[in-house]
């Protein structure tokens, strides 16, 4: 989610009484914008310095790609969440070596060492899709906030994978617009007119953005095991948003943890163990190939 310094969140508050219409025009303004690409944290960067890098081709943009592992081995796809880069995920990677798995990831346009200025979840589906044409074929997708809403949208459309895990995952279209003017600032009752207003200024000129971008009503096959994790304190993702995907999801695990917030979520010990313990589970003998 794009980062509102408060002296800017207050002017939001503001305009939303003052002139609502200009409060709906910065505020989507502010909403495309993803700003600098994210550093790679010092915790991280063994494992992102040790990845075999590739690019990819998507609306003419150059995603940054990373392999680690034996590419022999079952392939697991990891797409990253807003502002962050493929290297937030390297405990995990860590996690998934252990168990003998092959990672892959990418910078989502716009993200970490890839080109671009701005970034929707479809573009991160296009972005899936050319990723696996490259490296695939893969056994799992992990998603993370915007990357799980993502994952989970390409799998409706067919993307290949045995199992899926969203991990903090925002909810679709209205779910990203209600968490965006909750920490600009912007009054809750502008939320119609920013979702019409950024609507109509989504890349590529999707139709129908607003019912597209919908994880809930465009859900993982239930033919791919799914599981997701969300942590009660979350302030980005609302916890009842992924209790909604998980009902959406006939079949799905859901766990449940508490002070980790959005991100450290992916560091926690517990949280690894689970998404390897998905990943690596046999398929339930009817899902067998």
């Amino acid at each position: 989610m794009p980062y509102v310094p408060t002296g800017v969140s207050t002017g939001f508050r503001m305009l939303s009484v003052a002139a609502p219409p200009l409060a709906v025009r910065l505020g989507a303004r502010a909403f495309w914008r993803v700003g600098p690409p994210a550093p790679v944290r010092p915790a991280d960067r063994p494992v992102h310095e040790r990845a075999q890098r590739g690019a990819v081709l998507v609306g003419g943009e150059r995603v940054i790609t990373y392999r680690w592992g034996d590419s022999a081995s079952p392939t697991v796809l990891l797409v990253h969440g807003w502002q962050l880069r493929a290297s937030r995920f390297a405990a995990l990677v860590v996690a998934l070596e252990r168990a003998g798995h092959g990672v892959v990831a990418f910078d989502g346009v716009a993200h970490g060492d890839s080109s671009g200025h701005r970034m929707s979840a479809l573009e991160h589906v296009a972005a899936m899709h050319a990723v696996q044409d490259a490296e695939g074929p893969f056994t799992a997708v992990v998603g993370h906030s915007i990357g799980g809403l993502a994952a989970g949208l390409a799998l409706h459309d067919g993307f290949a994978a045995d199992r899926f895990v969203a991990v903090a995952p925002q909810a679709g279209f209205d779910a990203v617009a209600a968490a965006f003017l909750r920490l600009a600032g912007l009054s809750p009752r502008l939320h119609d007119r920013f979702c019409a207003y950024v609507a109509r200024t989504f890349p590529g000129g999707t139709p129908d953005a607003r019912a597209r971008v919908d994880l809930a009503t465009h859900p993982a096959p239930p033919t791919v095991p799914t599981l997701f994790v969300q942590d009660v304190d979350d302030r980005i993702t609302l916890p009842g948003d992924t209790v909604r995907l998980h009902a959406a999801h006939p079949g799905s695990t859901f766990l449940a943890t508490r002070g980790l917030g959005h991100t450290r979520i992916l560091d926690d010990e517990a949280v690894l163990a689970a998404v390897v313990g998905h990943v690596a589970a046999p398929l339930p003998a009817v899902l067998g190939r």
